[in-house]
């Protein structure tokens, strides 16, 4: 079973959405606490955080609008914090194709060196990646990966393609 790094859920929690006291408390509640952090985590209470702060950040939004923005925010406060900031800083030099190239390993970095990821380019600049993320939903990680592409001065579109119990296949481009 995989575990998440407390820095992915500093970087969505305090540094991406900075929750406020009645959020950290129900984070506490589920088994994270912002002030202790433990190392990792299982990824069960990550999908569990994660859908905890859909219903209170983001009630008024669909469910495939509220995970896009959560996982924008994932990154983007990921891409604040000690280890995230080191990764963040290369983005814009290797631009877009190269980012998305590196997604396993900054994915293994977040924990998730478990996802098998496919990649096929879709003309200069596009790609399909299917992954196998049985924990996620593929609008958590189409944002996640907008918010990269961003950081690497690009503009992304994601289509998310195809969805199963296994995993999902997202259209990438820029």
């Amino acid at each position: 079973m995989p575990r998440i790094p407390a820095s992915v859920f500093e970087g969505l929690f305090v540094r991406g959405l900075q929750a406020d006291a009645a959020l950290l408390r129900e984070l506490e509640t589920l088994g994270y606490d912002s002030r202790k952090p433990e190392l990792d985590y299982p990824i069960t209470l990550w999908q569990r955080a994660v859908a905890l702060a859909r219903r209170e950040r983001y009630a008024e939004l669909g469910d495939e609008d509220a995970y896009r923005r959560l996982g924008r925010q994932s990154v983007l406060g990921f891409a604040q914090t000690l280890v995230g900031r080191m990764t963040a800083v290369a983005l814009p030099l290797i631009g877009p194709a190269q980012t998305l190239e590196r997604v396993p390993r900054y994915l293994a970095m977040m924990g998730r060196s478990d996802l098998d990821v496919s990649m096929s380019p879709e003309g200069e600049r596009g790609r399909r990646i299917s992954m196998s993320d049985r924990f996620n939903r593929p609008e958590l990680m189409a944002g996640g990966l907008e918010a990269m592409l961003e950081l690497a001065n690009a503009r992304p579109r994601i289509t998310v393609e195809e969805r199963s119990s296994e995993g999902y296949r997202l259209l990438v481009r820029w």
